[in-house]
């Protein structure tokens, strides 16, 4: 039996000789086709036919077992098998380029043809350096990596805004409204591949559209948040309540019809949509716009009657949450207005004075509306004229002055109450009357605001506001202050009533005391009688230190005690033909008689101390007091005003340097 070895060798030293031969083999084929077809004996035919069918199965062997290169050239230079690399270095050296043109797409395994159907394969010679690549590849097979998928990581910031205020407890509606109002935008802005999209109240009442949120890829958007009602695209949908359509602008016309720009933005196509809120009374077509949703693109044709169609869902949501932050604004408003209305009684409650109304009212009122100045007039008096008892100034500008006079009725101010209703400018640039009086400091410019401060027959004077801003004040601000002005009214009517049963009053119902008329009364007698007799007198004033605190503490009925308590001591170190009065509801005034300055001195030093370790007993609470005393002596031919002048200026500096003292004119 034959070694397979032989065979195997046999075989392809013929395969190698065929090969070298490729050109006789085909030759001799072509001619025994040749001979085959001319000759007619059959046996020569059948030699020929079977001399083509070897020949076939020759050059197929030859080809399959020695290839040829792409363009048809012997690859003979090259191992009829494919090469075996042994060393890692000699690998590394075959096959760097080649990785590295892979850029690590790819990587490499070597393939093993050391065995094939005939067998082991004795070791080929090594190849030339030019067919060194091909030969790599033969050795190695190149497998494209298979994709992975990859791997996205979430996080709940991706489906929640964590760092929203509206999930805050003490978020307001007005915050939650801008956050789902911006919400919407974004997703329009999105979905129809906008420029800009832009939001607008339309305020009729002072023919203003407003910015309220934007959207925009824009640089150039106007700084302003408002501008006139014209002829542009955004005031028209607001006037006829239906949608506007442009999908191929004239760029000559640009500035006209997108004013919301402050140069144009070379917008091609534009579409805006009214948004609509509450519908008409009797009726179920709504009223006019209250906003309207622009929205425009760099785009020529960039939108059709599709985006109307879609941007009318999206305003039924912007409707509904209009209508949402409008329930729950007025709510809070009312209850900030409630809660206003509650202090301003409360601080009236435990002080019921003058002073206490002038002080409460602006500080409430700044809490509702924005404002730069406050100021409330009333009448004067001792001045016999309307004249500025109250100012706050947030802005530090040059404004009216406290106590001045205002010009009665030639301002603002002054026909405000004369006809006992409000005035609002909403641009002091274009008013010809002063707000106060003529020759007032401080530029006309920004809005104002005055309100009678009346009760039901008569106005006892104005609370008036002043922004910066121009048409800072609408309706719903003049609604909220003229709410809170009216307990204010009737606190004044209240005292201006007090005043008049005071008038036939003797003595103070709390303290036991002369009334404030009898009082001053029984001075101008004593001051006559003491010039005519040529003897002394002397008045003091007396006032509890911290009475604001006392009031905060233990209320009206403590405050009362502490009253009462001063009033007693005060009655028991008198004689019986000195005069005790309360002038104020933290003032008492005493004229000595026939009491020099320095003996006054001493008696208010007395009572001072008298005082201060006095425990008072109030609803199982104690607590004590302390006073301040002013003092001064009469002249000979003095007026009472000119005597309660001098005491109220030492009494002033005797509470300012800390209380508890006495001091003397």
């Amino acid at each position: 039996m034959l070694d397979s070895s032989i065979v195997r060798n046999y075989l392809d030293r013929l395969i190698s000789k065929i090969h070298s031969a490729d050109g006789i083999v085909i030759a001799v084929g072509i001619v025994a086709v040749f001979v085959g077809v001319l000759v007619d004996v059959f046996l020569l035919r059948l030699l020929c036919l079977l001399v083509v069918i070897g020949t076939a199965v020759l050059l197929y062997l030859s080809m399959r077992l020695h290839p040829t290169n792409a363009h048809g050239e012997d690859q003979e230079t090259n191992p009829p098998f494919p090469l075996q690399l042994e060393s890692d270095e000699m690998k590394k050296l075959l096959f760097d380029d080649f990785q590295s043109n892979a850029a690590g797409r790819y990587h490499v395994e070597e393939v093993d043809h050391r065995e094939s159907v005939f067998g082991p394969i004795p070791t080929p010679r090594i190849p030339s350096s030019a067919n060194v690549a091909n030969q790599v590849l033969q050795n190695f097979k190149v497998i494209k990596p298979e994709a992975k998928p990859v791997a996205y990581e979430f996080h709940a910031s991706d489906f929640f805004d964590i760092d929203s205020d509206i999930f805050k407890s003490d978020a307001e509606p007005r915050t939650e409204f801008d956050f789902l109002l911006n919400k919407v935008l974004a997703l329009v802005k999105d979905v129809v591949f906008a420029h800009s999209v832009v939001f607008f109240w339309a305020n009729r009442e002072k023919r203003h559209m407003v910015m309220e949120a934007r959207l925009t890829d824009s640089t150039t958007f106007m700084s302003s948040r408002r501008y006139p009602i014209g002829h542009d695209l955004v005031s028209k949908v607001a006037e006829s309540g239906k949608p506007e359509l442009l999908t191929d602008v004239n760029p000559l016309s640009e500035h006209e019809l997108f004013p919301y720009y402050d140069v144009p933005a070379k917008v091609k196509s534009f579409v805006g949509v009214p948004v609509f809120f509450s519908p008409a009374p009797n009726d179920a077509s709504p009223n006019q716009p209250v906003a309207v949703i622009a929205v425009d693109s760099k785009v020529e044709g960039a939108f059709g009657d599709e985006t109307v169609s879609l941007l009318g869902q999206f305003t039924k949501l912007v409707s509904a949450l209009i209508k949402n932050y409008t329930d729950k604004y007025d709510l809070l408003l009312d209850s900030e207005v409630l809660s206003s209305i509650r202090r301003l009684e409360d601080r009236m409650r435990n002080d019921f004075s003058l002073a206490t109304v002038l002080q409460s009212l602006p500080e409430e009122a700044s809490r509702l509306v924005s404002w730069d100045f406050f100021s409330v007039v009333l009448y004067d008096d001792k001045k016999h004229c309307w004249a500025v008892k109250k100012l706050m100034n947030r802005a530090y500008e040059p404004y009216v002055a406290p106590e001045q006079a205002i010009d009665f009725p030639e301002s603002i101010v002054g026909h405000t109450i004369k006809n006992n209703i409000h005035y609002v400018v909403d641009n002091l640039a274009t008013i010809t009357l002063p707000k106060y009086h003529k020759g007032e400091s401080g530029e006309s410019k920004g809005s104002f605001l005055s309100l009678p401060i009346c009760s039901i027959n008569k106005c006892y004077g104005a609370l008036t506001v002043e922004s910066r801003e121009p048409s800072n004040f609408a309706r719903r601000e003049i609604e909220i202050l003229s709410r809170l002005v009216k307990p204010a009214g009737l606190a004044l009517d209240l005292l201006y009533m007090n005043d008049v049963i005071n008038e036939y009053v003797i003595v103070d119902e709390t303290t036991g005391v002369y009334s404030r008329k009898f009082f001053f009364q029984r001075i101008d007698e004593e001051l006559q009688r003491a010039d005519d007799d040529g003897i002394e007198a002397s008045l003091l004033q007396i006032t509890v230190d911290h009475a604001h605190e006392l009031l905060q503490r233990y209320g009206r009925e403590g405050f009362d005690r502490a009253m009462m308590t001063l009033a007693k001591a005060v009655r028991s170190g008198i004689r019986a033909y000195d005069i005790v009065g309360r002038l104020e509801s933290n003032r008492l005034g005493v004229l000595l008689v026939n009491t020099a300055a320095n003996e006054a001195y001493l008696w208010a030093e007395k009572i001072r101390k008298t005082v201060a370790g006095h425990i008072i007993n109030h609803e199982e609470k104690s607590f004590s007091i302390t006073i301040s005393v002013g003092v001064a002596g009469a002249l000979e031919g003095m007026r009472r005003e000119d005597l309660l002048s001098n005491t109220s200026t030492v009494l002033s500096k005797a509470s300012e340097s800390g209380g508890n003292t006495v001091r003397v004119f």
